[in-house]
């Protein structure tokens, strides 16, 4: 790759400001600004919840200590009054029994009756101290269970608010763009679609040297993904042109037209805060479809991703071998099925320079790979682990603008997905130093994969078949 930067403007580059306070103009914008404020109003609404139930349960605490308190001062208090009644109502029947004895004996049955009282009111002397003692011992118990109890509570509230902080986090990372594309109106009716663009980036995230939509139909539980060649040529937008020179950014000329350049270098144009602005509204221009979000991805996010999974089992199809000092790149794989770690899965999908077709058979080597890393993940029985390695590395590697609140939403249907039943395409043209798109055949592979129309006539010749011939279960 060319480290031109004054090329790609680096001298004249201004940082752009942030101007998310105000309402997006776009349709596609607007949706996600509406998505993401619908997200953050729930988890806020959430927060205000457990906040009330904290306050109540507090004061409950409170006012429970307060009635034990009260409660035990009185058992204190009326303990000498019934002793000191007690000892005057004994007093009278001493004497009596005294004067009693003095006048004439006693018969011996009344000396009976005396002593069963006298058992008696010792007996009532005693039930009283065992039930204290017995409810002092279930204060105790009440006591530890809510302390118990509290000490939960505060966990699950601290576990929550560090779980909200990660999130909001993840969310900031998205890029706050203030371009906005003039939005075109979708061709078909895409309520049941999730399309994602899936962009791969070099380590400083400055080109796109991976460029996938990927689009899921939820009602089908399909998933297709069709790639567009990094050296595509594309021409700027009008709008895209506009915003370069607002900001002192630099427009390329290739050919003699105003703002031409390939697909990869376009990313690097935008400038920081519009990069996968950019690309996703050329991509959609290409498709003609509607993108609903990105994600963004770079090596290092890459290598951890193979390496949570326990690398991925893939066969080379040939010896690759090349060293770019400059790039730091070195390749050295040999062929034959082999378990990839994340560093030679790095290599493997960064290597084109030994093949015929260039890029174009490095796009087939990573759509491969990529349908193998799938299986791998949705491997039987592993789903739930590899899961939980992953989502930490997405949370922290990975950029994009889905809200947490709507990734959530497609988790129940990340399981139902039949790796054996993805298919990977590349859009079709003509290759060189410049990919040219074929308009026609591309609107015709799009409506075949994307919305179930008729197999184009070109995949349909028994001696063609797709670029880089990556077409699966077609």
């Amino acid at each position: 790759m060319s480290d031109n930067k004054t090329e790609y403007g680096y001298k004249q580059h201004q940082p752009v400001s942030p101007q998310y306070n105000q309402m997006p103009k776009g349709p596609r914008q607007a949706r996600h600004y509406e998505e993401y404020q619908q997200a953050e109003r729930q988890r806020q609404m959430q927060m205000e919840q457990q906040r009330q139930q904290q306050k109540a349960y507090k004061n409950q605490m409170l006012a429970q200590q307060q009635r034990q308190m009260q409660r035990k001062n009185q058992v204190q208090s009326e303990q000498p009054i019934q002793r000191a009644n007690r000892m005057q109502a004994q007093q009278p029947m001493q004497q009596r029994s005294v004067t009693g004895q003095n006048n004439q004996p006693q018969q011996p049955r009344q000396q009976i009756r005396r002593q069963s009282e006298q058992k008696k009111q010792q007996s009532q002397k005693q039930t009283p101290s065992k039930r204290q003692m017995d409810m002092q011992k279930r204060r105790r118990r009440r006591d530890i269970l809510l302390c118990v109890l509290f000490v939960l509570i505060l966990a699950v509230t601290f576990g929550l608010a560090k779980l909200y902080t990660v999130w909001k986090g993840f969310e900031a990372k998205a890029e706050k763009s203030d371009f906005v594309a003039a939005a075109q109106p979708p061709q078909e009716i895409t309520d049941d679609l999730l399309n994602v663009l899936i962009l791969g980036t070099d380590k400083e995230g400055f080109r796109a040297d991976v460029n996938m939509l990927l689009s899921f139909n939820v009602t089908k539980e399909e998933v297709h993904i069709i790639s567009v060649p990094r050296d595509a040529r594309v021409t700027m937008t009008q709008d895209m042109i506009a915003h370069l020179k607002e900001n002192n950014r630099h427009i390329p000329e290739r050919n003699g037209v105003y703002g031409q350049c390939k697909l990869t270098e376009l990313h690097a144009y935008a400038g920081d805060g519009n990069r996968s602005t950019f690309s996703v509204a050329m991509v959609e221009q290409l498709l003609g479809v509607d993108i609903d979000y990105y994600v963004k991805v770079n090596l290092d996010a890459f290598q951890e991703i193979v390496d949570a999974v326990g690398g991925v089992k893939f066969d080379v199809e040939q010896r690759l071998y090349y060293t770019d000092p400059e790039q730091g790149l070195y390749i050295d794989l040999y062929p034959g099925e082999q378990v990839l770690d994340g560093k030679k899965a790095e290599m493997l999908v960064r290597f084109r320079e030994g093949y015929a077709q260039k890029d174009l058979k490095r796009v087939q080597v990573q759509q491969a790979f990529i349908k193998a890393l799938a299986e791998q993940i949705f491997a039987s029985g592993d789903v739930i682990s590899n899961l939980n390695r992953l989502i930490p590395i997405a949370l922290e590697k990975t950029e994009t603008d889905m809200p947490v609140a709507v990734a959530l939403q497609y988790v129940p249907y990340i399981a139902k997905i039949n790796p054996a039943q993805i298919t990977t395409d590349t859009v079709p043209g003509d290759g060189g130093s410049y990919f040219d798109l074929d308009e026609d055949n591309t609107k015709a592979l799009v409506d075949y994969r994307i919305y179930g129309k008729e197999m184009p006539e070109y995949m349909q010749q028994p001696d063609v078949t797709t670029q880089n011939d990556t077409t699966m279960n077609g």
